[in-house]
Order: structure tokens, then C-alpha cells, then sequence
């Protein structure tokens, strides 16, 4: 009989954040999958191990994902992480992909979890608690309240045109288009139709919280969230 994929989040950074369906699958777990070569550099790996620390003796299985948006490099890396372990699952073994955040929200467990089933393979999700969640939180607002929409934006679309949306939008991951981002905010917040929240490394001990969008440092890691607020 086959093992089970769980795909696990671990949450924006903070273990105190992982739920409790989380550590004891992660416990139980015969192999850890991580999307990074190295453990130390490993952030979902790091913010698990002070939560389940009998993790470090576990069989581990990783792989280094690019940042590309080629399709078909995409593809190619997918494949290349999933052989690595499809044996060990068809053998009967439960395996625990961990993953930032949330694996449902732009997660590369997503396309693991697509390849797994294809060969029959059950597969398990274990929320966890999300960056936007987390970083709203942190910045002490509400994401909505009443009949408000929530809009969650990659970032790398028409900007111009999502920001037209009613409510309040999200981007997700925005570190690297910074720039571009803040040239649309800036003039909307001055302009005072909107009030901007940034997040960097959401939970953890090098998080940083901006309010207002010329306040992001142009230098601003990838993992950053921005809330974008409706007044």
C-alpha cells in the first residue's frame, strides 16, 4: 500500500503558529521534504524545528527550486523534486512536504501535489495560518469587515487594473517588484484614496512592519506582504 503526501504549512514564521494537525503530522512523518538544498537555509525547515525539534533526525529530501517563471524550467524542477521521492511513497512511506504559509496559496507543493496524484498517490493538506493573515496581525489592522472583498494579488499582473478592484487587495511576495509597486501606491496614497501596510519575514525575529508605501525600503526582501487598505 502507498504512503501518503502531506502537504503541510508551517505559517509565516513564528513557530508558536504551527497547529497542532501540523506537529503531529510532521512528528509522524517517515520523510521531510523541503524546497531548499540546505536545512540551515531551509525557512520552512527553521520555523518547524523549534515546534517539533525530533524533526532534525528525520530522513530529510530537498531540492533547490530556481525563481523562474519559465514554464517549462518550471516543469522540469517539479519533476526532477518529485522523482526524488515517488519510490519512497509507492514503498508505503508517509511523506511531509513543508511549506511557508499555506500549501493552497502559491505553494510549490501545488505542482508536487498534481504529479502525486496522477500516480494515484493520497494526498493530504494541513493548513497553516497565512502571510496575509499573519502580517495583518502584526499591523494591528482587519483585513475586512462587513460586506468588504478581499483580493489576493501576485504581483506580477496588471497592477494598474487590480488595484481598481473594491476592497482591499493583497500582494503576495513583493519584494522583487518594489519598485514598480511603489511607483502605482504612492501616488493613491497621497492622493489619500488608500492606506498601505507592508510585512517583512512575518513573525519572526527580523520582521519589519511599514505604514505607508514610501516608507518600503526599495531594497525590501522577498518575503514581504503588502495590505493595501481602502478609505
Amino acid at each position: 500500500m502507498a504512503g501518503v503526501l502531506f502537504g503541510i504549512g508551517v505559517g509565516p514564521g513564528d513557530p508558536e503558529m504551527l497547529t497542532l494537525k501540523a506537529v503531529k503530522a510532521i512528528k509522524e512523518a517517515d520523510v521531510i521534504c523541503l524546497p531548499k538544498a540546505e536545512k540551515d537555509k531551509c525557512r520552512a525547515y527553521q520555523i518547524a524545528l523549534p515546534a517539533v525539534p525530533e524533526i532534525r533526525y528525520k530522513k530529510t529530501i530537498s531540492h533547490d527550486f530556481e525563481m523562474t517563471s519559465d514554464p517549462e524550467r518550471l516543469e522540469i524542477m517539479h519533476k526532477e523534486f518529485y522523482e526524488k521521492y515517488k519510490q519512497l511513497l509507492l514503498d508505503g512511506y508517509n511523506l511531509a512536504f513543508l511549506t511557508i504559509g499555506d500549501p493552497t496559496i502559491y505553494s510549490t507543493f501545488g505542482y508536487i501535489m498534481k504529479l502525486a496524484k496522477k500516480d494515484g498517490i493520497e494526498v493530504e493538506i494541513i493548513n497553516g495560518i497565512t502571510s496575509f493573515t499573519g502580517a495583518a496581525a502584526s499591523a494591528g489592522i482587519l483585513l475586512s469587515e462587513s460586506k468588504e472583498n478581499i483580493h489576493i494579488i501576485s504581483g506580477q499582473g496588471n497592477l494598474e487594473e487590480e488595484l481598481k478592484l473594491s476592497g482591499t487587495k493583497i500582494i503576495m511576495k513583493s519584494g522583487r517588484n518594489i519598485s514598480a509597486i511603489k511607483e502605482k501606491l504612492i501616488p493613491l496614497e497621497e492622493a489619500d484614496k488608500i492606506t498601505v501596510y507592508a510585512v517583512v519575514d512575518c513573525g519572526m525575529e527580523t520582521e519589519e512592519i511599514y505604514n505607508g508605501a514610501v516608507m518600503i525600503p526599495e531594497n525590501s526582501k522577498y518575503m514581504m506582504t503588502i495590505i493595501i487598505k481602502e478609505k
